[in-house]
């Protein structure tokens, strides 16, 4: 058998030396004794070698030669002649009151960031609880040792549904400047957001300038009234997105005047989509259908002059071509475009705030990408907490 030293070598725990070895078929169990002969009273901070008892106590470890494996240890208590209290010796390769040694969570953390607690707690051995126990557990301690107070310009207001076919949405905080996920909040409503933004640091909140948010008017009210120096911005990928409903409508309408043309299948996702992202097949297809409906073919032809408009070099310039288009569209009399354009006037000072500082909503929308797989990585989510916890860890 190897000298005591090596073995103590090769299972690497700081503070402690190697006593024996039992091994069993699905076991090993490593015994190992503390070099510690003293402690230090955490209330006095004098040091004390009066022992009250040894207690022996298991940790769970990595595995070994693909067998659970197990350190034990006998953790000795001792008596401060200072104060009289009684103190338990620390270890350093486990957390207070943990039956796990820190390497061993920190491999059950990694393995539930990667898939989920289910497959996680298969792999090592332990419960489905235990391993959402540990996740979280740290998890917990990560984002607490991240600052809010980190200063931020940019800020992302977005909303997800919780449950795929439900309407229980969620609102995504994130932070565009660093790119991380500041919260997720299960209640949309404004008193609720409200509530929650109001307890930001003073500093934190004045130094946020700009915030990307969802075309929705509660949105906008809550950063008007709690971020005093920052704008809303109305998302460009929010506002082509009801630009391109408008223009399904139009398309949906005109598959129904013209049912007896063989040209509609995939048109749905021809249609809407940017000319020059187009192979050649697809831009065959969509001249076949436009050339089917002139009214399609003028919606299509608004939505490509309205994309442009994003391009203008300046506030100014936006403003003109925004009015220009707008003033078109009703000259024109295409009537589908028209709840498009009263969504236009009421959201036009956001949306030209977007020339100000070209705040894309880019890292949101990938955010969003992000949650969707993790959720069916997870089978989906029943406990909104853990779905939380989950998402602000991956991004933090």
């Amino acid at each position: 058998m190897l000298k005591n030293d090596y073995v103590t070598k090769l299972i690497n725990l700081e503070s402690v030396k190697f006593k024996d070895v039992d091994i069993q078929k699905d076991e090993i169990r490593i015994l190992v004794a503390s070099e510690h002969d003293v402690g230090l009273c955490p209330t006095c901070c004098c040091l004390t070698s009066t022992l009250v008892d040894v207690k022996p106590k298991v940790y769970r470890d990595l595995h070994l030669s693909g067998r659970m494996c197990c350190i034990e240890i006998d953790i000795k208590r001792f008596e401060c002649k200072g104060c009289h209290a009684t103190l338990t010796e620390p270890l350093s390769f486990a957390s207070p009151h943990r039956r796990y040694t820190s390497r061993f969570e920190q491999q059950v953390y990694e393995c539930c960031q990667e898939t989920n607690a289910s497959y996680t707690a298969s792999k090592f051995r332990i419960n489905d609880k235990t391993a959402t126990e540990i996740y979280q557990s740290m998890a917990r301690q990560k984002q607490e040792n991240l600052s809010l107070g980190l200063s931020t310009r940019i800020i992302g207001i977005d909303e997800i549904a919780m449950h795929k076919g439900h309407k229980v949405f969620v609102v995504v905080i994130t932070d565009v400047t660093n790119k991380r996920v500041i919260d997720v909040l299960k209640d949309r409503k404004k008193a609720a957001l409200e509530t929650y933004m109001a307890q930001w640091d003073n500093d934190f909140k004045a130094g946020v300038q700009f915030v990307a948010i969802y075309l929705w008017g509660p949105y906008r009210s809550v950063v008007e009234s709690i971020l005093p120096n920052a704008k809303a911005v109305a998302d460009r990928f929010h506002v082509m997105q009801n630009l391109n409903k408008a223009l399904d409508n139009c398309r949906k309408q005109a598959k129904r005047e013209n049912k007896n043309v063989d040209i509609w299948k995939n048109a749905k996702y021809v249609v809407p989509k940017n000319r020059e992202d187009l192979t050649d097949e697809q831009a065959e297809m969509l001249d076949k259908v436009l050339t089917v409906s002139p009214e399609l073919k003028m919606c299509h032809e608004f939505k490509e002059s309205f994309r442009s408009i994003f391009d203008s070099k300046d506030r100014e310039s936006g403003s003109k071509e925004l009015s220009s288009w707008a003033i078109s569209i009703v000259r024109s009399g295409v009537s589908k475009y028209y709840t498009f354009v009263k969504t236009l006037l009421n959201w036009e000072e956001n949306i030209l705030n977007y020339f100000e500082e070209r705040v894309s909503s880019g890292f949101v929308e990938g955010v969003n990408n992000k949650i969707k797989l993790i959720k069916r990585k997870a089978f989906g989510f029943v406990n909104f907490e853990n779905f939380r916890i989950k998402i602000i860890d991956c991004f933090s």
